[in-house]
């Protein structure tokens, strides 16, 4: 135990000494948490003589400490202050942390996941390793919470690539070995559970090291070895009871009776538990609750004691439809918090489409200078766009979103946004006499992908369609989504032969495209129609309609391929 040595006069007691006592106990937090519990409540007599950093500090391992005894409530009331400080220092990051797993046990998942996407963006900036390690640990807890494994194992993976210091690699290696359980990475698993549990025994690091323990404990039972968990089990019984953590307890004690009963052994099954029940008869409704009442259910069942086996059973059957419903939440807020973020995300995107106009119109003022004739131009500009922004401000939030958006679905421009960059494209190309083409394409058979494997599967389409052709464009192309399987791009200095070639290049990527990531295998193709200011002039309505013509002759010609447009198309139609 810590030995905190306190002097009769806080008045005499040196600010350095103070914040190495609560160093001190934050080394043995996860290590023995009756020792932390008892050296803060030293601590907390003598509060009134600590600096604000110490202040930042005390109530933060206060939070920590409130959070493992399950006092959630009185930990937000610790946290709060941390949180709400317009200070950006660490202990406010680290609150921060601590909250989103609070939020997630107190099953608010929908500040738990937003609170999450800030830690996110301030993640990369953080150079303590301590708060990086246990940031990434929160997020993986949180994802594995939610099922979310891979995720959780990606955050993990990235962390410890990049950490050599033992105990960080314990708490952190920790969250990666629950997520390859619950992936049934059996092999993955054992290859590495011996040396995560030497390595947070090395660090002292206990509560770690139990929860590997159960982990492993959860991958023995699924391969049916049980003799092996009971040995297990009996070689640490007193440490999992040491660690004052009832739902790991609970969940060390689940396993174990789950062991016993697949054994035959009814009554140790029965005893480990109804004591795994008492450990956590107060807390909120989980996974090992369930586990539990079905156990003792089927106990009940094969002692011949049926009318107890249903009373369990019942129990197991409504605790199931909460802990159920709670998932489901889960799920709801996950998405939620997901779709706020994009929006964040998507607004700072149309700020940066916003400066590259703003770089274009800059461009156009530079040549006007040059060209007298064009500053009639410019200031008829001007006029149009200040008229527009009082009509936007006056239209308010609503109409500005719409213009602002993005295809949600590919992240590409919808038409209206295609619309109005097109424009300032071709008008600027033919200010400049450059020229420009434009490429139509439209997906081959759409429909009956979706009748035949689900909307799920065509959005899943477009999506890869987008992504593909994408990796062929400019940064100044305009692509846009314009309909359904619709898709358009300006090409500013180019050509129609130029056009016609990035069009097959498109048409042959995208028949390549492996579509049973989808989970299906058929076949994806699309047809081209490219016009060109040659021909169609600066018009963008026109160049449609001409691209549009052309890609009918595609269609019409057997579909897969491109179509140039000529006048020979009208003549035809």
């Amino acid at each position: 135990m810590v030995a905190i040595v306190l002097l009769c006069s806080s008045q005499s007691i040196l600010a350095s000494v103070f914040l190495s006592q609560l160093t001190q106990l934050e080394e043995i937090r996860l290590i023995n948490f009756t020792s932390f519990s008892a050296g803060l409540a030293e601590l907390e007599k003598v509060k009134s003589s600590f600096t604000e950093e110490e202040s930042q500090y005390f109530a933060l391992l206060k939070g920590y400490e409130k959070s493992l005894a399950g006092e959630y409530e009185q930990a937000f009331i610790y946290l709060a202050p941390l949180i709400q400080s317009t200070s950006s220092g660490i202990y406010h990051f680290r609150a921060k942390v601590l909250a989103v797993n609070l939020y997630a046990i107190s099953h608010d998942y929908l500040n738990a996941f937003l609170l999450l996407g800030e830690l996110n963006k301030e993640l990369p900036f953080i150079d303590d390793a301590v708060a990086r390690a246990q940031a990434v640990g929160n997020i993986a807890m949180l994802y594995n919470g939610i099922e979310k494994y891979e995720i959780a194992l990606f955050y993990s993976e990235q962390f410890l690539n990049s950490i050599k210091d033992q105990q960080l690699v314990c708490r952190v290696l920790v969250h990666k070995l629950t997520s390859l359980a619950n992936l049934k990475k059996n092999s993955d698993f054992l290859s590495e559970i011996d040396h995560g549990i030497a390595t947070c025994r090395k660090s002292k690091e206990k509560i770690p090291e139990i929860i590997m323990l159960r982990d492993k404990m959860q991958v023995l039972l699924h391969l049916e070895r049980l003799s092996e968990i009971t040995s297990l089990y009996q070689s640490i019984s007193e440490d999992v009871v040491a660690t004052g953590y009832p739902m790991l307890i609970a969940g060390i004690l689940n396993i174990t009776a789950q062991a016993y009963l697949r054994a035959g052994d009814l009554s140790n099954a029965e005893l480990l538990a109804a004591t795994a029940l008492r450990q956590i008869e107060h807390t909120s409704i989980n996974f090992v609750q369930t586990e539990l009442y079905k156990l003792l259910a089927d106990l009940e069942k094969r002692k011949g004691n049926f009318e107890a086996a249903l009373a369990y059973f019942e129990k197991h059957s409504a605790l199931e439809k909460t802990y159920q419903d709670d998932k489901t939440n889960q799920q709801l807020a996950f998405h939620l918090a997901e779709g706020e973020l994009e929006v964040k995300d998507k607004r700072i995107a149309l700020l940066d489409k916003d400066n590259e106009l703003l770089s274009l119109q800059k461009n156009l003022y530079e040549h006007e200078v040059k060209q007298n004739r064009l500053l009639l131009l410019l200031l008829f500009s001007v006029l149009i766009i200040a008229s527009f922004m009082a009509y936007r401000g006056m239209s308010g939030r609503k109409r500005f979103k719409k213009i602002a958006e993005f295809d949600q679905l590919t992240g590409i421009s919808n038409r209206y946004h295609f619309n109005n960059l097109a424009k300032v494209a071709l008008d600027y190309c033919e200010l400049n006499a450059k020229p420009a083409a434009l490429i139509l394409f439209d997906l081959d058979y759409f429909k009956t992908i979706n009748d035949n494997y689900g909307h799920a599967t065509g959005d899943w389409a477009l999506q890869q369609v987008v992504k593909t052709c994408r990796n062929f464009m400019r940064n100044n192309d305009v692509f846009g989504r314009i309909g359904g399987e619709e898709f358009a791009v300006v090409l500013p200095g180019c050509h129609a032969d130029k056009a016609a070639l990035l069009a097959e290049i498109c048409r042959d990527a995208i028949a390549t495209i492996d579509t049973t990531e989808s989970g299906y295998q058929f076949p994806l193709s699309a047809s081209f129609g490219v016009s060109s200011s040659d021909i169609s002039g600066y018009q963008l309505k026109q160049l449609l309609a001409d691209a549009d013509l052309a890609m009918y002759s595609a269609k019409q010609s057997g579909r897969d391929q491109i179509a140039t447009y000529t006048h020979l198309m009208d003549t035809a139609d």
